[in-house]
């Protein structure tokens, strides 16, 4: 802020706050001094105490969950009259002045117990660059720090439980996690597949126990994470618990400045041209002259196969040097997931894209959801996005949403067949799952905005994944 490379935001300011004293916590982090043998007899390991997975009670779970909501939702609203000095979220106030303060803020009752973070809000507000500034002040305090995008964990995590010989995979992988870091930073945390709904309570349980700092960005406030979801009730309850117990949970509110659109005016005023964003059948064109020029320097396009997890390769058709050239309905329109996407973003450092449609209907939630994670794959590795779309920024995602505005009910009986307006039949527990990933292309607009404003990302410096730690850990047999 005094060099002037950041706006002075008294929002974010707080959110420093919290996150030097969560720093301060990984400081004092008690070295474990268990000697007799713990959970698959190694020394300080443990078992989840409450999420016991899916042998637990659901109705249990359940009954504790509501009754924890319904006693923050109580002592809030005794605070805010004035009934006590106790800090509230910095969300509280947004969220009262919106009409959903139950819903969306979270009490910080008793922050000596709370070593963690979970930062949510809008789009474009600072919270990957908080923390980041988080992890890299980890790093300097000589903390063993892991930093990665939610969706890079998640594959890592499964490739290693399907390795792992022993029973609990889940719970093997958690304590060997515990046992080599300090600190674990997730960007964009969500749920959105039950598979990762059953596995997370009793990984986060684990981690939290044995003193591991665990900091998270995320749209979505804890208690709305996975609505709608497949058996939502059975994992999801505990988990939030988990959260509400040994994370601060901050909101960055609906009033807050989304940077990213201020950046992009701001460039707009000294330029009418965002080159690296064309529109129409004449940016088609553009783009492929602006591969053109690419290739008399980096040399001719060849054909390259990317390796892929499972033995699978990606062939791509156009590529030369660091850069290649992909067709969107090749990308996104087939069965592509974070994997190959992931692949695509540590081998290539500029990627052209054309033929981006505008999506229109909830027929597209799928290509959606693909592109959404191609976006915040390449952002978070700052890869450079040269893309060509059917539509205006503006446009783009606009017929899609207005597909899952209104009543969530007749959305759900809407999409439970395939109805004479031709939209995809969906189960009804699936629509909470749809809409949600429909809420992400707000996220996916907000960080097409930045990196078409961002003509230099600079090379990211290797940080090691939570993969490569339990590569080295685990014992495979």
């Amino acid at each position: 802020v005094d060099a002037g490379k950041l706006e002075k935001d008294g929002l974010q300011q707080r959110v420093v706050g919290f996150l030097s004293d969560s720093l301060d916590k990984a400081l004092q982090r008690p070295l474990e001094e268990t000697v007799e043998p713990g959970f698959a007899g190694r020394r300080g390991w443990i078992l989840p105490q409450e999420t016991l997975g899916i042998s637990s009670s659901a109705a249990a779970e359940h009954r504790l969950a509501a009754e924890w909501t319904a006693k923050l939702a109580a002592e809030n609203r005794r605070k805010l009259q004035g009934g006590s000095e106790t800090k509230v979220l910095p969300a509280a106030t947004v969220a009262k002045e919106s009409g959903t303060e139950e819903k969306s803020q979270v009490e910080v009752p008793n922050l000596s117990m709370k070593s963690g973070v979970y930062l949510h809000g809008p789009v474009g507000t600072g919270k990957t660059m908080l923390m980041n500034l988080f992890d890299e002040h980890s790093r300097e305090a000589g903390l063993r720090t892991s930093r990665q995008h939610f969706y890079e964990f998640m594959i890592s995590l499964h490739q290693q439980i399907h390795q792992i010989q022993e029973e609990r995979p889940v719970e093997v992988a958690a304590n060997s996690l515990s046992d080599d870091l300090d600190v674990l930073c997730f960007d964009e945390f969500q749920i959105t597949d039950i598979q990762d709904a059953a596995i997370l309570p009793r990984l986060f349980e684990i981690l939290f126990l044995r003193g591991v700092t665990v900091v998270m960005t995320s749209n979505t406030a804890p208690q709305l994470l996975y609505s709608g979801g497949l058996n939502r009730h059975v994992h999801l309850p505990a988990f939030v618990r988990l959260v509400g117990d040994h994370c601060t949970v901050l909101g960055l509110g609906a009033k807050s400045v989304d940077y990213r659109r201020k950046a992009e005016a701001e460039e707009l005023q000294s330029s009418d041209v965002l080159d690296s964003f064309l529109v129409g059948e004449e940016g088609n064109q553009e783009l492929e002259s602006r591969w053109q020029e690419w290739l008399k320097q980096a040399g001719p396009e060849e054909e390259v196969f990317v390796e892929l997890p499972m033995g699978r390769r990606f062939l791509i058709r156009r590529a030369s040097g660091s850069a290649c050239f992909l067709d969107f309905a090749e990308l996104c329109g087939g069965d592509r997931g974070e994997a190959d996407f992931m692949a695509l973003a540590q081998r290539f450092q500029s990627i052209f894209l054309c033929s981006v449609p505008r999506f229109t209907s909830l027929e597209d939630t799928d290509v959606v959801r693909r592109f959404v994670k191609f976006l915040d794959l390449l952002y978070d590795r700052r890869r450079r996005l040269v893309i060509s779309c059917a539509a205006s920024l503006e446009h783009l995602f606009q017929d899609i949403r207005q597909e899952v505005k209104g009543d969530m009910g007749e959305l759900a009986w809407r999409t439970a067949m395939y109805s004479a307006d031709g939209k995809a039949g969906l189960s009804p527990q699936a629509v909470g799952t749809l809409c949600e990933a429909v809420r992400a292309s707000e996220r996916a607009e907000s960080r097409l905005r930045e990196m078409r404003t961002r003509m230099n990302p600079g090379e990211c410096h290797h940080i090691p994944s939570c993969q490569e730690i339990l590569g080295k850990l685990l014992p495979l047999t």
